[in-house]
């Protein structure tokens, strides 16, 4: 008797654990390299999925990731497909009203590149970018801050929307575009890749101080009024800030510091 009562007391234990332990859904898009990407083996890795795994860790969450193209991730955040979203997305005003985010995890500078012959090479501010790319054909990821800030800022551009980063890289490259805009590390790959005979950086970095749309950093976006779970996230993200792992998973991939300071 004694042991029939030890074994439903464990399994009652155990049920209460499991029903305890918070399964999250993270949505991210993995075309992103060094942010994210897919492997040779089909898993999503890069600096937001150490991120993300390392919140879920310290949340106590049992975390799933699914991969979906950029411009779909909010939208299936606000729909419930997702419980977070963890893809190097800006915090700004625009999305702060249709999704909650938390403490931002990191504040990465933007490019613009061009082909080395450009006018917009000797660019040295945001408004020599400007006047010399004032009706050029820019190439920008959709339903990024980038091209927000396009269409903001250059609004007699031809705007050229694309589905992923490489895509923007090699049609700049075969000239069918004259400057493509995207996240300075997304870009170092690409540049580096194709060549600085082929693609060259015009400009200053970019930030939120020089085109509002860039937002206040990146952080973790979450459903509206999930108040319970920004707090969990906040908490981590802040504790991760705090004591370097934000730092350490920042130079593994990028070789620099992107954490929010």
């Amino acid at each position: 008797m004694k042991r029939i009562t030890i074994a439903l007391t464990l399994g009652a234990t155990l049920l209460a654990t499991a029903a305890s332990a918070e399964d999250l859904r993270v949505g991210t898009s993995a075309d992103y390299p060094p942010w994210e990407s897919v492997d040779g083996a089909g898993q999503i890795v890069g600096f937001d999925k150490d991120v993300g795994d390392e919140i879920c860790k310290r949340i106590s969450a049992t975390c799933s990731w699914q991969n979906q193209a950029y411009d779909g991730l909010l939208p299936g955040l606000q729909v419930g497909k997702f419980d977070l979203v963890i893809s190097g997305v800006s915090i700004n005003d625009e999305r702060s009203q249709k999704v909650d985010f938390s403490v931002a995890y990191a504040d990465a500078p933007n490019s613009i590149v061009v082909a080395p012959g450009s006018n917009a090479a000797s660019a040295k501010s945001a408004d020599d970018l400007q006047k010399a790319l004032a009706k050029a054909a820019i190439g920008v990821q959709t339903g990024t801050t980038h091209e927000q800030v396009v269409r903001a800022h250059f609004p007699d551009a031809d705007i050229r929307v694309y589905d992923r980063p490489d895509q923007v890289a090699d049609d700049l490259v075969a000239g069918r575009i004259d400057a493509g805009l995207m996240e300075r590390s997304a870009w170092e790959p690409l540049v580096k890749g194709r060549g600085s005979d082929k693609l060259v950086y015009a400009g200053p970095p970019l930030t939120g101080a020089d085109f509002a749309e860039f937002g206040k950093g990146q952080g973790v976006a979450m459903g509206k009024g999930k108040t319970e779970l920004k707090t969990k996230v906040d908490g981590a993200v802040q504790a991760m800030l705090k004591d370097g792992t934000m730092k350490t998973i920042s130079q593994k991939y990028f070789g620099y510091d992107l954490s929010k300071k």
